[in-house]
């Protein structure tokens, strides 16, 4: 996986997953999701689980962004939430990963119960996970330098030339 600075990067620990949805480049056709796997220690024979896993929290950040409603990728976080355990430290309840994909998912999660998870969108335009920082969580893209300027730029052109 590429050593990057990511574009509205999500707090720890949600970067975490942010990272884990981001192992691929839609626009550029790359696939990083094997190097995530070695980099964690685990199989390439977990490829086909991971990728469903990645998938899906995409699907639901997407409806974070656009709303509507993932029905399999609930099923397959549901399923991928067999690898967290939950456990009680100092009168608290954490969710813990048993596995790397285990804590992508803890954290998912938790920050679901915690209201964070709204704020972890995937851009219209790329795909790109990103973290919404804006007061009224009303930002579509991953940056506005990068995909934001894109499309407000394509728009303004068509404009022009319908007038032209």
């Amino acid at each position: 996986m590429p050593n990057y600075d990511l574009p509205n990067a999500a707090p720890e620990p949600l970067r975490r997953v942010q990272l884990f949805v981001n192992s691929i480049d839609r626009e550029n056709d790359r696939e990083w999701l094997p190097a995530w796997l070695e980099e964690r220690g685990l199989p390439a024979s977990d490829f086909a689980r991971a990728l469903r896993l990645r998938e899906a929290f995409r699907a639901l950040l997407h409806v974070n962004n656009v709303g509507g409603s993932a029905p399999d990728a609930e099923h397959v976080v549901s399923e991928a939430a067999r690898e967290v355990q939950v456990e009680v430290r100092d009168g608290t309840v954490a969710l813990v990963g048993r596995t790397p994909l285990g804590e992508v998912t803890a954290i998912a999660l938790q920050a679901m119960l915690d209201g964070t998870w709204r704020r972890l969108k995937v851009c219209r335009k790329c795909e790109w996970s990103f973290y919404d920082y804006s007061k009224n969580r009303a930002a579509s893209w991953c940056s506005m330098q990068l995909c934001g300027n894109r499309l407000k730029t394509r728009a303004y052109r068509a404009r022009r030339r319908s007038t032209a």
